[in-house]
């Protein structure tokens, strides 16, 4: 079974780099671009990481 992990990114470009990557290493990547997509998302995936910048519009990811 994948991992899945979370990564929430506010960055485009950076969110799009690191996914690229980790499916190259066979990880499910879910996205977020907010804390308040992030905490959504959280609530209702089963995730084995989450990948977290600390600075995201609407919601820290320092709550």
């Amino acid at each position: 079974m994948r991992k899945r992990i979370l990564l929430v990114e506010d960055d485009r470009e950076i969110s799009k780099l690191i996914t690229d990557y980790l499916k190259q290493e066979n990880f499910t990547v879910l996205t977020a671009f907010d804390g308040e997509e992030a905490l959504s998302l959280f609530d209702k995936e089963e995730l084995d990481l989450i990948l977290l910048d600390l600075m995201l519009p609407k919601l820290s990811g320092i709550f």
